[in-house]
């Protein structure tokens, strides 16, 4: 049963949400119908693995590469097979075919070499072989050559590779090396192929979740523009998951606080026994937000992500004003709301990212527009490396800030022992912040916000 359950995990890396019951309930369909008709063990597989209808193709596809050789194999079960009595070439290419070395003085002397020369069909022995090294394990490309070397040598390559150095005695020997030579060719590329078609089920999924994870702990700042669009989709995938979870608006009971006046009225219909209490409860609300993004130099990548998880959070962040700067403070929250978000991020980035950045300027700027629509209500966000070119930061605006709102949030970009070096003043901003986090990468982005909303 290895091949059917080699099958189900290929179905899970490919997103299939296959349960340990229907993998049971697939096994033991298998067990009474067999591998022979490949239109019934198709449509018994379907039935019990598949739940939704947009799975479909994906699963019509990984079936017909998986079981494109296991009409040949004829229900081989690997995982009966104990260490010893998993054959090589010669246990599994020879049977009642064989032929007796010493009818041809210039046969082939080792046992794969035996089997290629009576042109036996080798799949069966591949299959095993790949069974043996762990073939369903390849996550990369650059693992098939390995596999395939691996499976040519337990297949006996090594004893005919030999065969074929060795000195030739008579042009007979010679001619039995060539033969030799064309038919090793021959089942190389066969196990090539056998490779390449197990590659194709197994690791086209476990390559993108591999890479998936990578960007996922990769500095934003360091991201080519080959990966934003993967990016933008995890991104995306992460914020959902967030609102998902804070979609509702909380209520939390203080258990320890009696409402007199409720608890009253509620009893009063038996004369003051207090048969049903009421306590006190207390809304949270969702956060007002204003996320100020510096885009100057290699800090707009982050910028960008940034923003975008900010505006995938809409349904449970919905007061969100948004500003970027260089050094020149802009407000381009109508840009993001009005037009698609990756259009408006990749204008944002094109008009103002990339500039020399002076922090001063740019908080004078703000103090002009939004300060005086903080409260106590709002959240100031600022992502920034506080890098400003030995200017003038105006911490002094940076404190009204903090005085007038509810909570100010500092995200750098840089590891924390790269702060305050060269022209950095982040020790000047800091004491006017309610918390300084390192923002390097979505894993940094997603907990920030995931304490933001259970917070708020």
């Amino acid at each position: 049963m290895r091949f059917v359950a080699d099958f189900i995990g290929a179905l899970r890396e490919a997103g299939l949400p296959v349960s340990p019951a229907e993998s049971l309930d697939a096994l033991n369909a298998i067990k009474l119908l067999g591998l022979e008709n490949r239109k019934t063990t198709k449509t018994v597989l379907a039935l019990t693995l598949v739940k939704r209808q947009t799975d479909q193709v994906i699963y019509e596809q990984l079936f017909d590469l998986y079981f494109t050789g296991v009409e040949k194999v004829k229900q081989t079960d690997s995982d009966k097979l104990l260490p010893e009595e998993q054959k090589t070439t010669s246990e599994a290419g020879l049977g009642e075919n064989e032929q007796e070395s010493g009818a041809d003085e210039y046969a082939a002397s080792s046992a794969l070499g035996q089997s290629l020369n009576q042109k036996q069909d080798m799949s069966l022995a591949i299959a095993q072989a790949a069974v043996a090294e762990k073939l369903s394990s390849i996550v990369l490309f650059t693992q098939k050559n390995h596999f395939a070397y691996k499976i040519m040598q337990r297949l006996g390559d090594e004893a005919l590779s030999a065969e074929i150095r060795a000195d030739a005695s008579s042009p007979a020997q010679k001619d039995l090396q060539r033969e030799l030579i064309k038919s090793r060719a021959r089942l190389l590329e066969q196990v090539k192929d056998y490779v390449e078609q197990q590659y194709m089920i197994f690791a086209r999924h476990k390559g993108l979740k591999f890479r998936e994870e990578h960007l996922q702990q990769a500095k934003l700042s360091q991201l080519e523009h080959i990966d934003y669009t993967l990016m933008q989709r995890l991104v995306q995938r992460a914020a959902r998951k967030l609102a998902t979870q804070h979609s509702r608006r909380r209520l939390t009971r203080k258990r320890g606080l009696l409402d007199v006046r409720k608890t009253i009225a509620a009893n009063a219909a038996f004369d003051g026994a207090l048969f049903h209490t009421r306590w006190k409860a207390t809304r949270v609300d969702r956060p007002k937000i204003v996320a100020i993004c510096d885009v100057s130099g290699s800090v707009s990548r982050v910028a960008r992500f940034l923003l975008l998880f900010l505006y995938s959070l809409q349904d449970v962040i919905p007061k969100v004003r948004s500003f970027v700067f260089a050094s020149e403070m802009v407000e381009v929250t109508q840009l993001l709301e009005q037009e698609n978000i990756e259009l408006a991020l990749e204008e944002i980035m094109q008009r103002w990212g990339g500039l020399s950045t002076d922090y001063g300027e740019a908080l004078a700027g703000f103090q002009e527009q939004a300060l005086a629509s903080i409260d106590k209500k709002t959240t100031v966000i600022l992502l920034g490396d506080a890098r400003n070119n030995q200017g003038d930061g105006r911490t002094d605006i940076w404190q009204k800030v903090f005085r007038q709102s509810k909570r100010v949030l500092w995200l750098n970009p840089e590891q924390r022992n790269s702060w305050d070096s060269g022209d950095s003043i982040m020790s000047q901003y800091s004491p006017w912040c309610s918390s300084v986090e390192p923002c390097r990468n979505l894993k940094d982005i997603e907990g920030i916000f995931s304490r933001l909303l259970k917070y708020s």
